[in-house]
Protein backbone atom coordinates (compact mmCIF):
# COMPACT_ATOMS: atom_id res chain seq x y z
CA UNK A 1 0.00 0.00 0.00
CA UNK A 2 1.38 3.23 -0.91
CA UNK A 3 2.38 6.11 1.83
CA UNK A 4 -0.07 8.83 1.79
CA UNK A 5 2.00 11.03 3.09
CA UNK A 6 3.60 11.55 -0.51
CA UNK A 7 0.29 12.33 -1.89
CA UNK A 8 -0.08 15.63 -4.18
CA UNK A 9 -2.42 17.85 -2.42
CA UNK A 10 -4.70 19.99 -4.78
CA UNK A 11 -8.41 22.20 -4.11
CA UNK A 12 -9.97 18.60 -5.70
CA UNK A 13 -8.22 15.99 -3.09
CA UNK A 14 -8.39 18.19 -0.29
CA UNK A 15 -11.26 20.87 -1.07
CA UNK A 16 -10.92 21.67 2.61
CA UNK A 17 -7.27 22.98 3.21
CA UNK A 18 -8.06 25.92 0.76
CA UNK A 19 -8.75 29.32 1.13
CA UNK A 20 -10.72 30.94 -2.13
CA UNK A 21 -7.76 32.64 -2.56
CA UNK A 22 -5.11 30.31 -2.30
CA UNK A 23 -7.81 28.50 -4.64
CA UNK A 24 -7.47 31.06 -7.21
CA UNK A 25 -3.81 30.67 -7.16
CA UNK A 26 -3.13 27.27 -7.86
CA UNK A 27 -6.12 27.47 -10.74
CA UNK A 28 -3.67 29.96 -12.14
CA UNK A 29 -0.66 28.16 -11.71
CA UNK A 30 0.72 30.31 -8.93
CA UNK A 31 2.25 29.34 -5.99
CA UNK A 32 -0.05 30.10 -3.19
CA UNK A 33 2.79 30.32 -0.24
CA UNK A 34 1.71 32.30 2.43
CA UNK A 35 4.63 34.74 2.92
CA UNK A 36 3.06 37.33 4.94
CA UNK A 37 2.52 37.97 8.50
CA UNK A 38 -0.59 38.30 9.79
CA UNK A 39 -1.88 40.54 12.29
CA UNK A 40 -4.25 43.24 13.05
CA UNK A 41 -6.65 41.79 10.45
CA UNK A 42 -4.05 41.73 7.72
CA UNK A 43 -5.47 39.62 4.98
CA UNK A 44 -2.41 36.85 3.78
CA UNK A 45 0.23 37.69 1.34
CA UNK A 46 0.83 35.03 -1.37
CA UNK A 47 3.74 33.93 -3.24
CA UNK A 48 3.02 34.62 -6.61
CA UNK A 49 5.53 32.35 -8.25
CA UNK A 50 5.15 30.39 -11.31
CA UNK A 51 4.23 26.83 -9.52
CA UNK A 52 6.13 23.91 -9.87
CA UNK A 53 4.41 21.12 -11.90
CA UNK A 54 3.60 18.82 -10.50
CA UNK A 55 4.40 20.33 -6.87
CA UNK A 56 2.15 19.86 -3.93
CA UNK A 57 -0.03 22.74 -2.58
CA UNK A 58 1.16 24.23 -6.50
CA UNK A 59 3.79 25.66 -4.69
CA UNK A 60 6.96 27.22 -6.42
CA UNK A 61 10.21 24.95 -6.48
CA UNK A 62 11.55 27.04 -3.66
CA UNK A 63 8.45 26.45 -1.61
CA UNK A 64 8.34 23.18 -2.19
CA UNK A 65 11.78 22.92 -1.35
CA UNK A 66 10.97 24.63 2.06
CA UNK A 67 7.88 22.42 2.43
CA UNK A 68 9.87 19.26 1.86
CA UNK A 69 12.51 20.05 4.11
CA UNK A 70 10.23 19.04 7.34
CA UNK A 71 7.28 18.10 6.08
CA UNK A 72 5.85 15.39 3.68
CA UNK A 73 4.51 16.30 0.55
CA UNK A 74 0.82 16.35 2.14
CA UNK A 75 1.36 18.44 4.61
CA UNK A 76 2.52 16.02 7.75
CA UNK A 77 5.63 16.85 9.48
CA UNK A 78 8.77 14.56 9.45
CA UNK A 79 8.99 13.84 13.04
Amino acid sequence: MPDLRNRIVTPSTDPDRWTDEEKDFFDRGLCSWDVGVQYFGQTDHLCGAKSKPGASFGHCAHHEEVLLECHWPDGTPRR
